[in-house]
């Protein structure tokens, strides 16, 4: 894109992160996904961060898109993370690969392409505003707001479209409303991924960890300190403090 500079966008970005306050947007916003991909490269770069971490989603809510997320953000269940006060939560599903299934893979293929599905927390948290007039590429810029991801422990079986899952909130069960996240659809977007971080020169590999998209959430934190999920035999906690 033509007057975007990638780089500048980046140091904006990491200016954010090392203070924990959000930036006053990016000026020029990149106009294409090519540009956002470039700012999320640029990222990791300047944390020196080799990756390793995806994002499965919706550019504008509608189009297929991801980020890679530095490797750093990814926490063990159970984890004490420093997060703004303003962090949102959400429940997903995680993909942990034990290999690149390839662009053209059949369902068979991704599904032994793929070592574990399990729990998993998302934390959501912008470092960009105000976010209600960002546009959506500046917040795929942003890794799509992803502030962090907490691994918990396997699914017992495959997951289904539904998982019945329960999140607590400093021990106090949430109301919620689970998302249907049909296992094919997640299939289809894994080969699409390959395809994609092929072309990022990022092929997917053992060890690769793939949020799919949220089934809960996002939902505010309202001041907790202890975030607790369970579905299907899998459970992942996170203890919660100040940023």
């Amino acid at each position: 894109m033509t007057g975007f500079d990638a780089g500048a966008a980046a140091q904006v970005l990491l200016a954010a992160r090392r203070s924990a306050r959000p930036a006053d947007g990016l000026t020029p916003p990149p106009g294409d996904t090519a540009a956002a991909y470039a700012v999320q490269e640029a990222v990791l770069a300047g944390l020196g961060d080799p990756g390793g971490l995806w994002k499965m989603a919706l550019l504008g809510g509608a189009d297929r898109e991801c980020a890679v997320l530095p490797g750093a953000t990814l926490a063990q269940s159970g984890a004490l993370l420093a997060v703004p006060a303003d962090a949102r939560i959400e429940v997903e599903t995680a993909f942990l690969m034990a290999a690149d299934p390839g662009p053209d893979a059949a369902e068979d293929d991704i599904l032994r392409a793929i070592a574990a599905v399990h729990l998993a927390f998302e934390l959501v948290a912008p470092r960009l505003a105000p976010q209600a007039k960002l546009p959506p590429l500046a917040r795929m810029a942003d890794s799509f707001s992803s502030a962090g991801v907490v691994l918990g422990s396997k699914l017992a079986k495959p997951p289904a479209d539904r998982l019945g899952i329960a999140l607590e909130l400093d021990g106090r069960p949430v109301p919620t409303t689970e998302a249907a996240a049909p296992l094919a659809d997640a299939l289809d977007f894994l080969r699409w991924l390959s395809g994609h971080a092929r072309r990022q020169g990022r092929d997917l590999k053992a060890g690769d960890v793939i949020i799919t998209g949220a089934r809960i959430g996002p939902l505010p934190l309202n001041g907790a300190r202890h975030a607790r999920a369970k579905a299907a035999g899998a459970c992942v906690e996170l203890r919660l403090g100040d940023a």
